[in-house]
């Protein structure tokens, strides 16, 4: 065992100084994605005893708070990076999640855009409507629908005021006065006010307590004809949190804080329908989202220096610049690799859209 853990020290030592060549990087994630298929099928071997699993777990979410102990420590570490290095990193609209490539052809600026306009079309958005982008990161999906719908209003709400400043500048620019951009807590957010479509993009993963989220959310949904529209990505049939499998397990380890992150199963949000009810569910295979996160490798790789200078100045010494830019970059192999896993046909992403009750 002393030769296992000082396998995983080293492993995890060289993740963060890059010495890992990308072919054995992705092939031991590869390696790791088939191991937990693996435990998963064996720990619950008969689709039987997988159902009851998944009604053991909304069970035990049910009590749990909205959101995890170790959100903020993710958002610091994982999210709360300078704009001119994501501007580096993803497309035009700053898109921080799976872009829809409709032929290979597609930039990833184009693919970004298809995204968004798949998001309109199916939360069935129209001129004139009050929407609501909880979560809204960088505003790609604020931006687009207050310049696609004129009429309507935008309220954003983020949790960071750099991504704040970023929304608002960009609403200056493109001269926008149909949005507003909030600094809260999804979490602690309370308002009087109500919307005709709500959109969470990239939210789910990071919560707890589906049922008490949902909850939340449908106090703010107009009475009439309000829709909820929901993206996030799943395994296709289980859902787990990204703990370590055992205590010589450096994927778990190196990717997320233990608790900070879940995997939703496709169907998984269908067993919280106290306060919404479902309309329609999509599924997008994992390509779409493969082909996104080999983009962002692609941009890293050709900003190498110009990311590692920004990241100095945020971190303050380049050992932690090298180590921050190493593990964005080792997040962008690792969703390549998951969502390309079998074809597409293990993780994906799920877009649902659910009405008032």
């Amino acid at each position: 065992m002393a030769s296992e853990k000082l396998n995983k020290t080293e492993m995890l030592r060289r993740l963060e100084e890059g010495s890992v060549p990308d072919e054995e990087f992705r092939r031991l994630i590869r390696i790791e994605l088939g191991r937990r298929l693996r435990w998963y099928c064996q720990k619950k071997p008969t689709y039987e005893e997988q159902t009851a699993e998944i009604v053991a777990l909304v069970k035990a979410l049910r009590q749990m708070g909205i959101t995890g102990d170790q959100s903020d420590q993710l958002n610091s570490d994982l999210y709360d990076m300078p704009m001119s290095f994501l501007k580096i990193t993803f497309g035009k609209l700053l898109k921080e999640s799976g872009s829809y490539f409709k032929d290979d052809s597609m930039t990833l600026d184009e693919a970004e855009e298809a995204m968004l306009d798949l998001y309109c079309e199916r939360a069935q958005l129209k001129d004139g409507q009050k929407i609501l982008d909880l979560g809204c990161g960088q505003g790609a999906f604020t931006l687009h629908a207050a310049q696609k719908y004129k009429k309507s209003h935008v309220t954003a709400v983020t949790n960071s005021a750099t991504q704040k400043k970023y929304i608002e500048d960009q609403c200056q620019i493109l001269e926008l006065s149909n949005v507003e951009v909030l600094l809260e807590d999804i979490t602690q957010l309370t308002m009087e006010a109500t919307f005709d479509r709500i959109i969470v993009i990239g939210l789910l993963e990071h919560m707890k307590n589906y049922g008490l989220l949902l909850q939340n959310i449908s106090q703010w949904m107009a009475p009439a004809d309000s829709l909820l529209f929901i993206d996030h990505v799943c395994h296709k049939s289980y859902f787990y949190q990204c703990e370590p499998l055992d205590e010589d397990d450096w994927f778990a380890e190196y990717f997320f804080p233990p608790g900070s992150f879940a995997m939703p199963s496709a169907s998984f949000l269908l067993y919280f329908q106290d306060d919404v009810s479902i309309v329609d569910h999509w599924i997008l295979s994992g390509k779409h989202f493969h082909r996104t996160a080999e983009e962002w490798v692609k941009q890293l790789d050709t900003n190498l220096e110009k990311g590692k200078e920004i990241l100095e100045s945020k971190y303050g010494s380049k050992e932690a610049a090298l180590k921050a830019f190493n593990h964005w970059r080792g997040l962008c192999i690792f969703s390549s690799e998951i969502f390309g896993y079998n074809g597409g046909e293990e993780w994906m992403t799920s877009h649902l859209l659910f009405k008032k009750k």
